[in-house]
């Protein structure tokens, strides 16, 4: 029932929509949103400040937030915020010649002539069910989605794996697709990379040898309740003998199941810092799970490690490619395991690792990609 009514919430908005198309399509207007208007962040914040950056004033840059009253910094550079769910964000949806979003959601906003619809997805990698092979999608809601990539006119794509299976198991999506990487993964490969690892490492108070390990989980749908543990005074005790006192752990919850920890002396959470690609470039061990993160950490070459404990039931639940087992890295399915992986940890063949990593999966970040968008978007004109 409740699927139903939300598909026929889409077909209200779609008629709402249509209505406001009346009105002339702006050339230069570009609608920006991201994880449903709740963040400024991922690839859309990446394309966003692009062009502020480097074609100022050539476009008219519209935001749509929940809450714009957060955001009001970005007046500064002359970008418009209107509120997500409101009458003037969907007349800005009806005459943007560009809309640009990290989830899809195109199904509500039927596509006008000359229009582009450009969804950037959100993840670098994607082993596990992420939209129609999810069991828990019903008809509906597959109708839905499938609908949404009806209406959409271009993917961002990191990898071979999304650009040959991923697009077209999960969306049925089958139209043009950019492969030159993704906008938040651009400063992870190109020479800017540096300059934010330096830049992370005088924000944690460490210096340029000092061993950082960060845990990174996906989210679940029963929320905190499911989150799987690591105790992480263990993984003081295992990095301290192999570094001394030369280490630091990183928390960092997913915003979907957010979970702090308190701070001391070698542990920090980062739950509440707003942008993971720049925390990235300063870690030399990560630990996750399902995490698209592993994509992330495997273009700055960190040492990666998977933990499981709940295989089985994520697997149920999401549906999985490859077992985990396949996926390219080692696996620890209990804390002692974990253990015993970390102290098998070697810094330089994990950057060995995670090279063969992107070669398998056929890796095509850039360290361009926003630039690369830009240049399609002109094609468009």
């Amino acid at each position: 029932m409740r699927s139903f009514v939300k598909l026929v919430m889409i077909y209200i908005l779609r008629l709402l929509v249509h209505t406001l198309q009346c009105f002339p399509m702006k050339e230069n207007r570009v609608i920006f949103s991201s994880y449903r208007g709740y963040q400024y962040a991922c690839n859309p914040r990446y394309i966003s400040e692009y062009l502020v950056r480097e074609h100022p004033g050539e476009y008219e840059i519209i935001w749509a937030f929940q809450k714009p009253n957060d955001f009001c910094f970005l007046k500064e550079d002359g970008i418009k915020l209107v509120k997500y769910n409101s009458l003037t964000r969907f007349f800005y949806e009806a005459t943007a010649k560009y809309s640009v979003n990290n989830i899809g959601s195109f199904s509500y906003l039927p596509l006008r002539k000359g229009q582009e619809h450009i969804n950037t997805w959100h993840s670098g990698f994607d082993m596990t069910g992420c939209a129609l092979t999810e069991p828990k999608n019903d008809k509906v809601m597959c109708k839905t989605l499938r609908m949404s990539s009806n209406e959409t006119t271009l993917f961002l794509s990191s990898n071979r794996w999304f650009s040959e299976f991923a697009l077209q198991k999960e969306f049925d999506y089958y139209g043009e697709v950019l492969n030159y990487g993704l906008p938040r993964s651009d400063d992870l490969v190109n020479e800017n990379r540096i300059r934010l690892e330096k830049k992370m490492r005088e924000y944690l108070g460490v210096n340029s040898d000092t061993v950082i390990f960060m845990y990174g989980p996906t989210w679940r749908y029963g929320g905190i309740k499911d989150n799987p543990h690591v105790d992480l005074l263990q993984v003081c005790e295992i990095l301290e003998k192999k570094y001394g006192d030369n280490y630091l752990v990183i928390k960092r919850s997913h915003h979907l199941a957010k979970e702090k920890v308190p701070d001391s002396k070698h542990i920090k959470d980062m739950t509440e810092y707003p942008n993971v690609e720049e925390i990235m470039p300063a870690v030399n061990i990560f630990v996750s799970d399902y995490s698209s993160l592993i994509w992330d950490a495997s273009l700055i070459r960190s040492y990666v490690i998977l933990f499981t404990p709940d295989v089985k039931q994520y697997a149920e639940e999401r549906t999985m490619y490859k077992p985990i087992n396949e996926w390219g890295y080692p696996v620890a399915l209990t804390q002692e395991e974990l253990n015993e992986r970390l102290m098998e940890v070697d810094l330089e063949k994990g950057k060995r690792r995670a090279m063969e990593f992107l070669n398998k999966y056929g890796s095509y970040e850039t360290g361009k990609a926003a630039e690369y968008f830009y240049s399609w978007m002109k094609s468009k004109q």
